[in-house]
């Protein structure tokens, strides 16, 4: 292959990706334009709008960032109703747990729901061993960020067990279990409320097959 066939396959590449951005773009925009649509027919356009404006959540959710699990969609809620805080696979770091902080503090939210979801790929990433089904971990080079992410989703499921009748399964309630563990451990603020009593942390797992939630029981 010549310098000139590699250059042209080059400019073929980065052409076809500026035309899937700008796909994208357009969607979202065309989006936002149904969006605005709907309100404006709706039976009270300045009610729905003010409605939009209001934040009262009664819940934050900390969930995975995985596309099929908006916690909005599957508990049924409208704008302002939930404090959502999303990241791969559940995991609470520093950032999360700093905006869960902000909303107890702010809102004095009395639930916080940990919402792991079956088929997570993080949790198979993080697995000794990757289940059927499940992706490879991505092997681009520039991911430098994704190693310390998967260390602590595997600090979560490093206990799940390979003879369970789904290993997958067990690591994802096992990581749902250690998040629960570790936002009691390094936010004193969360730590407080839950022993006053003004505070409970649940932990779930929404099954993607079905679209159930399973509420889990405390662990230990």
């Amino acid at each position: 292959m010549t310098t000139s066939d590699l250059s042209g396959q080059q400019a073929g590449a980065a052409e076809a990706v500026g035309e899937t951005q700008s796909n994208g773009l357009a969607r979202l925009a065309e989006g936002n334009a149904r969006f605005l649509d709907g309100i404006a027919a709706s039976p009270d356009p300045a009610g729905l709008a003010a409605a939009l404006v209001a934040a009262d959540p009664y819940a934050i959710v900390l969930g995975c960032s995985d596309s099929r699990v908006p916690p909005e969609l599957i508990f049924d809620e409208g704008a302002g109703r939930l404090f959502v805080v999303r990241v791969a696979s559940n995991v609470a770091g520093q950032s999360e747990i700093g905006s869960i902080e902000y909303a107890i503090a702010r809102w004095n939210c009395p639930l916080l729901l940990v919402l792991g979801h079956t088929q997570c790929g993080g949790v198979a990433a993080a697995m000794d061993r990757l289940p059927a089904g499940a992706d490879a971990v991505p092997a681009d080079p520039g991911a430098v960020n994704l190693g310390p992410l998967l260390s602590s989703i595997k600090f979560n499921v490093g206990r799940a067990s390979t003879t369970a009748p789904d290993p997958w399964l067990e690591a994802v309630r096992l990581n749902v279990d250690g998040t629960v563990e570790a936002l009691q451990l390094w936010s004193p603020i969360i730590r407080a409320r839950v022993k006053l009593g003004e505070l409970a942390i649940v932990g779930a797992i929404y099954h993607v097959e079905t679209g159930a939630v399973e509420f889990l029981e405390p662990a230990g």
